[in-house]
Formats: C-alpha cells, sequence, structure tokens
C-alpha cells in the first residue's frame, strides 16, 4: 500500500492495496474489459493436477508492463487452489512439487543458496517465513560428507523485524551475503491480498526480489538483486486483508443478497482503481489502518509453512532432477 492525496486531513488511499501480481493483472483486465495480452505483460493458465491447483504465470517484458501492473520486469507465478487452507495431504504434494518444480527453473542449476524467512514470529500471520525456516533441510556445514554432496548447499535466516534488531533486514542480509557469498537467495514472506478468496490459498513466487511491508503500508527497503548483488527469488502467501478492500468484497455479497441485478452491475463496472480510493476515503481514521485475518490463522499457516518447506526440501535435495 502507498500513500496518495490527502483526504479531511489523512494522507490515505489505496494505489497498491494486494502483494498480489494475479490480482493486478485481473484489475487491467476488467478496466480493459479483455484478456490483457499486450502492452508488454503476457499470462499463462494452466492446471497442475486434478486436485484443483492452479497455475498462473505472469510474466512482465518492459518497462510498459511494468507501468502498467506496477510491478518490476519479471516472471510472477501463482499457484492456487481453495484446499490449500485445508488439511488435504494429497493437495499440499501436489502443491510442494509443483513449487519444487518452478522454484528449480529459477535457480536455474545455482548450488550454494541462503534461504530467509522475513517477519515477526510473534505475529502469527507474519510468522509464516521463520515457521518455514524452522523446517528446512540445512546442508552447507554437511557438505564434507559423501550423502550430503549431490544436494544444494543451503543456509537459512530470520533475521526478525525491525523492532526487534533495530536494524532493516536488507543491513543484515548484505553482511551475512559478503561473509558466506550465497549464489542466490529465496525470501520467504507474508503478503496483503485484494479479496479475501485468496487468504491463506494462494502461493506467488517471484525472481524480482521483495519490498517487506509493501503490502500493508509499512514499506522497508527492497531486497532484490539490485540491492543484494546476487539473483533475489521471492516466495509469499497472502494472510492478511485491509479493511478497505474487505469492505469492497462486503459491499458486493449485501448487494448480491438483496438480488439487486442493476446495481451489483454498476458496481461490478465500477474500475477497482477508483472502487478501493474510494473505499479508504470513506471509512475512520480508525478503520483505514486496519488488517484482518482469518479466525483459523493458527493452523493455516502451520500447514502452509509446511508445505513451502517441503517443496524447498525437495529443491535442497534435488529430488526433481
Amino acid at each position: 500500500m502507498q500513500g496518495g492525496k490527502n483526504v479531511k486531513g489523512k494522507s490515505r488511499i489505496l494505489l497498491r492495496h494486494t502483494d498480489l501480481a494475479m490480482e493486478l493483472q485481473e484489475e487491467l483486465e476488467k478496466e480493459k474489459g479483455e484478456l490483457l495480452q499486450t502492452d508488454g505483460i503476457t499470462m499463462e493458465q494452466r492446471k497442475f493436477s486434478d486436485s484443483g491447483l492452479k497455475e498462473v504465470v505472469i510474466t512482465v517484458e518492459n518497462e510498459t508492463g511494468e507501468r502498467l501492473l506496477g510491478k518490476p520486469i519479471g516472471h510472477y507465478i501463482t499457484l492456487e487452489g481453495k484446499d490449500l487452507s485445508k488439511n488435504d495431504g494429497g493437495f499440499h504434494e501436489d502443491m510442494s512439487r509443483c513449487l519444487s518444480i518452478h522454484l528449480e527453473k529459477m535457480l536455474e542449476g545455482r548450488k550454494n543458496v541462503l534461504f530467509v524467512g522475513l517477519g515477526n514470529r510473534e505475529v502469527t500471520p507474519d510468522a509464516l517465513g521463520p515457521l518455514v525456516i524452522q523446517n528446512l533441510l540445512i546442508t552447507r556445514h554437511l557438505k564434507e560428507m559423501k550423502s550430503f554432496q549431490k544436494m544444494r548447499s543451503s543456509m537459512a535466516l530470520s533475521p526478525g523485524v525491525m523492532a526487534q534488531t533495530g536494524m532493516e533486514s536488507g543491513e543484515i542480509l548484505k553482511g551475512v551475503i559478503k561473509e558466506s557469498k550465497p549464489e542466490a537467495m529465496v525470501v520467504i514472506d507474508a503478503l496483503a491480498a485484494k479479496t479475501s478468496e485468496r487468504l491463506n490459498r494462494t502461493i506467488q513466487i517471484s525472481d524480482t526480489g521483495i519490498a517487506p511491508g509493501s503490502g500493508v503500508g509499512n514499506h522497508r527497503n527492497e531486497i532484490s538483486e539490485a540491492t543484494m548483488g546476487i539473483p533475489v527469488i521471492a516466495l509469499g502467501v497472502p494472510t492478511v486483508i485491509s479493511i478497505p478492500a474487505l469492505a469492497g468484497d462486503i459491499m458486493q455479497s449485501v448487494i448480491g443478497y438483496f438480488g439487486d441485478r442493476k446495481l451489483m452491475k454498476q458496481y461490478e463496472d465500477w474500475p477497482d482503481s477508483e472502487k478501493y480510493p474510494f473505499m479508504a476515503q470513506a471509512l475512520s481514521e480508525e478503520l483505514f489502518g486496519l488488517y484482518v485475518t482469518p479466525k483459523e490463522i493458527d493452523e493455516s499457516v502451520k500447514r502452509i509453512s509446511y508445505t513451502i518447506s517441503e517443496g524447498i526440501n525437495f529443491v535442497i535435495a534435488r529430488k526433481n532432477q
């Protein structure tokens, strides 16, 4: 979320109310009234398995696409399915395998990788990164053992948040990179979504790095190849939604409940680029700054973190090769 114009003395406008490239893509398609396959942005959709897992690959090809989508040039892969938040072993296994395939491609054979779990372990919706890290297979210190020599050399770190350390995560990571010299870095973080239906149901992978806290208006320094000096792959799951974004979901449900088709059509045709700033302006100061998360977030984050760590462990152990 990024700042904008002043409303009644309050600087509050939702230009960036989601971290998901797929939701930004959907907004553009809605405004254009057609599938967006030009202007430097391409999209490919496919089904991974019969379990309901869907893959969406969005590629921002040039500066025009970058300006339209509001995302850096690169690849954004979204894996989603309603069962990600449920205790469905078969689905989670498919998700781990699909995640590992895409991550393997992005690493491009690099053997020495640093995995970073961003976020605050003490705040459940923000604990995804640290929880993933604690379940990873760490091999860097075991490279002399024959059984580990075919595996990737993996390191892992959870740097905490500035309120805990007094340091930017990027500052800590630069020091670690200087000493340990990894060939690539994979950062895992919790994200913000525009629609409640995607909370705890979507995994996004990108090769463009990450700006921690951007989805909730808490901007930290960018962690990317430009700032770190090595390729940075970002992996995240939306665990929170802003009240202005949630208000849009609620309004649509209320209109649908009363069956006013004309009003529903008007609401659906209302561009998201206008809808969400309006919601932000209409809400009181107390509501504007709130973010909510599903009530079952404790179990969901634990389950999803294990799914992600399993996918990463496939990559570390090179089970895809």
